[in-house]
């Protein structure tokens, strides 16, 4: 049997055509993410600034000339409107889980990562705040996020963490079951002589 969980995708603007653009320019996720807040920003700051000046400089112009001020408005409009389509409309890909009979398939849009069962020293469940706050921090931690629940699946293994997030606790439980009772090849105890 090959149980499948999923965890829909969701709005984050970070997946935006501008997010991902740095995400593949940088190819680090962490330093991504703190580019794409200062990109935004100011962007947001520059778009606002020429907003009040050219308001300032054209303000004579279109006192005098009434008829104009509608293709004003509109470019200012049709500005925010393409900052806001390009930078902040974005969606984080959904997360697919597979439990194999050898390993946990994990997938979330390109990116796929194969957990073999007999790699992962520990399966836990943790809270949303210990991953914000620990293991989110760090490069080695392979995260596969979407929907963000209270609660999360941590799996250790020797190469680094591995985050799961599925939002239904039925879910993480099952994946959890199948990675604790997967048939991992042990080796036969030795035979004790006999006195």
């Amino acid at each position: 049997m090959t149980p499948i969980a999923d965890s829909p995708r969701c709005f984050d603007p970070s997946y935006s055509l501008l997010g991902r653009a740095i995400r593949t320019w940088t190819s680090d996720r962490r330093r991504a993410e703190a580019l794409f807040i200062v990109v935004i920003t100011g962007l947001a700051l520059v778009l606002l600034m020429t907003h009040y000046l050219g308001w300032a400089l054209l303000k004579p112009v279109l006192a005098s000339n009434p008829s104009w001020q509608l293709f004003f408005w509109a470019g200012q409009l049709a500005s925010v409107v393409l900052l806001g389509a390009l930078g902040l409309v974005g969606f984080r890909p959904a997360v697919a889980v597979r439990c194999t009979s050898a390993a946990l398939e994990l997938t979330q849009g390109a990116r796929s990562h194969t957990v073999p069962y007999e790699d992962i020293d520990r399966v836990e469940t943790i809270s949303a705040t210990t991953y914000h706050r620990h293991y989110r921090r760090y490069a080695n931690t392979d995260v596969f996020v979407s929907v963000l629940e209270e609660e999360v699946l941590l799996l250790r293994t020797a190469e680094g963490p591995v985050v799961v997030a599925l939002p239904d606790p039925e879910d993480r439980e099952a994946v959890q079951a199948q990675i604790r009772t997967a048939d991992v090849d042990v080796p036969e105890p030795v035979p004790q002589p006999q006195s």
